[in-house]
């Protein structure tokens, strides 16, 4: 069987060393979703890509996005939490198995992280980077 796309990158996440508890850090969901809580989270779209990197389907690029919402009125704090969490993505260590899937490799696929518009109803802020991921053999 199949492992999603998405589960494989928060596995991943989780084991390269993020805090995902709630309690101290910033738990990792599935997107395109985004829900209301808990107010520190990160959220993990998955999207399209460059697809096969070789004339044989044997290693796959996928883009993905990381949305990651800090608590009300603290902007710094969301900013610092999504500028740790994109020094980890790249500073990853390459190939390791999860679920049964090679991560071969990830990068950024732009900037770093984009603050976006905040919400007046409840001031938290949120920042987004776009990466792409290679997984296969």
């Amino acid at each position: 069987m199949t492992v999603a796309q998405t589960k494989v990158i928060i596995d991943w996440l989780a084991t390269i060393g993020w805090d995902d508890s709630e309690e101290t850090g910033y738990p990792l969901r599935p997107g395109p979703l985004i829900l209301d809580e808990p107010d520190k989270c990160v959220f993990i779209t998955g999207g399209g890509g460059p697809g096969y990197t070789t004339e044989e389907p044997a290693t796959d690029a996928a883009a993905f996005q990381i949305r990651l919402r800090g608590p009300s009125d603290d902007g710094f704090e969301a900013e610092a939490a999504a500028q740790d969490l994109d020094d980890l993505i790249l500073h990853a260590s390459f190939p390791v198995q999860v679920d049964g899937v090679w991560v071969t490799t990830c990068n950024r696929l732009g900037n770093g992280p984009t603050p976006l518009p905040v919400d007046p109803g409840d001031l938290r802020h949120e920042f987004t980077t776009s990466y792409v991921i290679v997984t296969g053999v």
